[in-house]
């Protein structure tokens, strides 16, 4: 009897770490995050044929199973091997769920790849492959030699700007255009260098608080359009020459380096071409003419801007 009972319990222990085994090999394993494209047809689907400068857009749900979710990247590679790093932005959370908006370049093939990297450096990733319609034709754009505008002190001149129309409006009477104001500027010293500055109001809402400080009454408004600013150029200058051979968007299409679109341009100089890219996703070149160095100063500049 004692034998059985002996038989019996050391069976039932066998069988106890059996099963405990596997569910302490399973709390110690470490699985990637998991990442997959929305559905909808207001999504670009793989092999998608779109125009230049029309629409991509692209859904993105991701979490993370073993770990937060700690970084996600977009980067889109071409046919001759170029790797174009998008976007890469660090955070810290259970799950992403995101809709990135973008615009067709002029490049044949581009493979858009979506990454997470979770806490555990384990990663996932999700393609697509866009292609360039072969039928695309470039657009037309507006064009505007000569816009004046003030800095913060100038009483003189305006400080915002409907870069479609070439028309400037002071603080007072912005506020009634609020969804057209793309662009502002504003004069200080950073690091003690003079900075003439291009912005918007949307800087106020991205972790900065120059234009909020120089125009107060943008803290009030119920739309504030967020211009990106792409900072390459003051290590890499677009010639004067691009700006002035502009005669439709095309050039403004290959100008603007996603990767480098920032909220702000510091330290605008004469001659600089600068290119943009507004809430609405238009893209433009700014050719400063004459940039003054002081709050009370102007700054003329020419604008040409896809219609």
């Amino acid at each position: 009897m004692k034998n059985n009972r002996l038989h019996f319990i050391l069976k039932l222990l066998t069988i106890s770490i059996f099963f405990a085994l596997p569910a302490c090999n399973k709390e110690d394993e470490k699985i990637p995050p998991v990442i997959n494209f929305k559905e909808g047809t207001e999504f670009t689907q793989d092999s998608a044929v779109v125009k230049v400068g029309n629409k991509l857009i692209f859904g993105i749900q991701a979490r993370g199973n073993s770990a937060n979710i700690t970084n996600f990247t977009i980067k889109k590679m071409l046919v001759d091997g170029t790797a174009i790093t998008v976007m890469d932005t660090g955070l810290n959370s259970e799950s992403l769920d995101v809709e990135k908006v973008y615009y067709q370049n002029v490049e044949e093939e581009a493979e858009w790849t979506f990454t997470v990297m979770d806490k555990n450096r384990l990663s996932s990733h999700v393609s697509r492959t866009v292609y360039k319609d072969p039928d695309s034709q470039f657009g037309g754009i507006y064009y505007y030699p000569s816009i004046v505008m003030g800095y913060q002190s100038n009483t003189g001149y305006g400080h915002f700007l409907d870069p479609f129309t070439g028309k400037v409006y002071s603080e007072d009477s912005a506020v009634f255009f609020q969804t057209d104001m793309h662009i502002l500027v504003y004069f200080f010293e950073d690091n003690n260098l003079a900075s003439p500055t291009f912005s918007s109001a949307g800087e106020m809402d991205n972790y900065s608080t120059e234009a909020m400080t120089f125009y107060p009454s943008i803290t009030e408004w119920q739309t504030r359009p967020y211009t990106l600013w792409d900072i390459s150029v003051e290590d890499d200058p677009i010639p004067a020459e691009v700006f002035d051979q502009a005669f439709n968007d095309s050039l403004l299409i290959v100008s603007y380096d996603e990767v480098w679109g920032k909220k702000k341009f510091k330290w605008a100089t004469n001659s600089q071409v600068i290119p943009f890219k507004t809430a609405n996703g238009k893209l433009g070149l700014v050719k400063v003419i004459n940039a003054e160095t002081s709050d009370s100063g102007t700054i003329e500049f020419a604008v040409k801007i896809q219609q």
